[in-house]
């Protein structure tokens, strides 16, 4: 028969307990607040989710905090499913994907935006600033991006103790390295650049193209010699009398050419969704469009 102990009777009784286990602290109050941001109904991941409902019903979302951060799975979708945990490391939201996940990517820009709503930033021009320094390859502590040829995965690190303060964020203008095209032909094409305060989209072919340019805050130097560059690169019709001619960012009408300060908000929205209060805005048609 077996020998009952006295430890045995104590544990059936629940009067020993095991050992304590380390009790893990959570998310910091800085990751909580940005997963908030990032599911918040208003942000860009939840816009980007409710159109791949829309498209693709069978796709299933789950966001979950974790102890060390957060994690977003994606299934059902054939074109985006998966699993991705930003982790808490330091200064630093890391994640690790795959060199060529197009959804991881996609995901570091909505986190981009959800981290400049928990630092009191423009997510916007958060975007633009990361942007920025990843086109033109500035080294910085505020957006680190590292690959990996051994295993093909790239590290992405966001900085969320802030602040984002470089002069060279507010300096940047749109050129051939962040609006990399060759001249515009027959075919009609979308273009988009978003670069430091400036933010472009281009739509049209060589006859006829509308360029829309937004600055954070009032409209300087920046837009007007980032609309020279945008002439120059694209080269619709009516580009070179625009160059010859322009000079002064203001108001005009040209050969070939319109340029519009402050167009109405009716107009604004017929080409950009998500305008911001924040911006001011510039309209340049060029060829068959300068007219409208």
């Amino acid at each position: 028969m077996r020998k009952i102990t006295m430890l045995m009777i104590l544990t059936f009784l629940g009067l020993v307990t095991a050992c304590p286990r380390a009790v893990s602290a959570g998310p910091s109050a800085t990751v909580k607040g940005i997963f908030e941001a990032l599911i918040s109904e208003d942000s860009g991941y939840s816009k980007n989710k409710a159109y791949y409902l829309e498209y693709f019903p069978e796709t299933s979302y789950e966001e979950t905090l974790n102890d060390d951060g957060f994690t977003i799975t994606v299934s059902g979708n054939e074109y985006s499913s998966g699993s991705w945990t930003f982790r808490e490391e330091g200064d630093y939201l890391t994640l690790t994907a795959a060199e060529e996940d197009f959804s991881a990517a996609m995901l570091v820009t909505n986190v981009l935006e959800a981290v400049g709503v928990q630092l009191g930033m423009d997510p916007g021009l958060l975007r633009g600033y990361v942007n920025g320094l990843t086109t033109l390859e500035i080294e910085n502590d505020s957006f680190i991006l590292e690959s990996s040829e051994a295993d093909k995965t790239s590290t992405y690190k966001i900085n969320i103790a802030g602040p984002y303060e470089m002069k060279d964020l507010d300096r940047m203008v749109i050129d051939r390295t962040s609006f990399d095209h060759e001249p515009l032909t027959d075919e009609y094409l979308s273009m988009a650049a978003y670069i430091g305060k400036l933010k472009v989209i281009a739509n049209g072919n060589t006859d006829g193209l509308t360029v829309l340019l937004a600055e954070y805050g009032k409209t300087d130097e920046l837009a007007y010699q980032s609309l020279i560059n945008i002439a120059e690169i694209l080269q619709p019709k009516g580009w070179e009398q625009f160059k010859a001619e322009y000079k002064e960012l203001a108001d005009a009408e040209g050969s070939g050419y319109s340029v519009k300060l402050d167009p109405d908000a009716e107009t604004i929205a017929e080409i950009i969704e998500d305008a911001r209060a924040e911006d001011s805005f510039v309209l340049v048609r060029f060829g068959e469009q300068a007219s409208r």
